[in-house]
């Protein structure tokens, strides 16, 4: 499964058809990122989100003159090289798929091309941004408060629980609002980003605070999908 976004030609496809395949991309997006937050960080943290990503040597030589750096990893060292650059994590799962399956292969995520390093194929690393390479916006310019709709989806996706306590909305008369995590009096907008769902209680600990801005790294293009008949764009 890739993530290069739909190649949507007026030719081979309706408008309709296009709608829906960027609405489910962009609720991909979303519930992966709410996910990776409410795992890797508090209620006083920004998150920037990476994908670390297999990619073919080719694919690597294109988009490189983008200004991402790609760490060709040599097949005859692939072992020392994947692990320094995809995290002995990657490396130690790599080598545990390949006692299982000897046919076990990364994909590269630009091409859909099989990578196996051990056995000669050149690949690289590519570390992407996720909200820029699916267009998450950053800043909401203008835009301070949130949208009905967008207060709903934001709800949903972090479980209708507060994202400093977990407490359940609805649960004991808990009321949760949509706090900024950069907050409006220091220039937060109503990006998607910066904002997630606080009690009461949370909220007026928060206050105007300033937050810590953390990178979190995702080395899940590395590890198969869960079947062959897996739909989803994050798994």
């Amino acid at each position: 499964m890739s993530f290069e976004p739909p190649l949507l030609e007026s030719g081979n496809i309706d408008h309709a058809l296009a709608h829906r395949l960027g609405q489910f991309e962009t609720n991909e997006v979303l519930r992966f990122y709410a996910r990776e937050r409410r795992a890797n960080c508090t209620f006083m943290q920004l998150m920037n989100l990476w994908l670390i990503v297999p990619y073919c040597y080719n694919c690597a030589l294109v988009e490189s003159f983008d200004g991402v750096v790609y760490p060709y990893i040599a097949p005859r060292n692939w072992r020392r090289e994947l692990g320094w650059h995809a995290g002995e994590a990657v490396l130690s799962e790599a080598e545990g798929n390949l006692r299982g399956d000897p046919d076990f292969a990364f994909t590269c995520q630009r091409c859909h091309v099989t990578l196996r390093p051990w056995f000669s194929d050149e690949m690289s690393v590519a570390t992407l941004h996720v909200e820029e390479r699916f267009a998450v916006p950053l800043e909401t310019l203008g835009q301070r408060r949130a949208s009905r709709a967008l207060v709903a989806r934001i709800k949903k996706l972090y479980d209708y629980r507060c994202f400093g306590c977990e407490k359940l909305e609805g649960a004991n008369g808990n009321t949760l609002h949509i706090d900024h995590v950069l907050p409006r009096s220091n220039g937060g907008t109503a990006a998607f980003r910066n904002l997630q769902p606080l009690c009461s209680e949370c909220g007026n600990t928060k206050g105007d605070e300033l937050p810590e801005e953390v990178d979190v790294f995702s080395t899940l293009f590395f590890r198969s999908p869960p079947s062959d008949t897996y739909e989803g764009l994050f798994w």
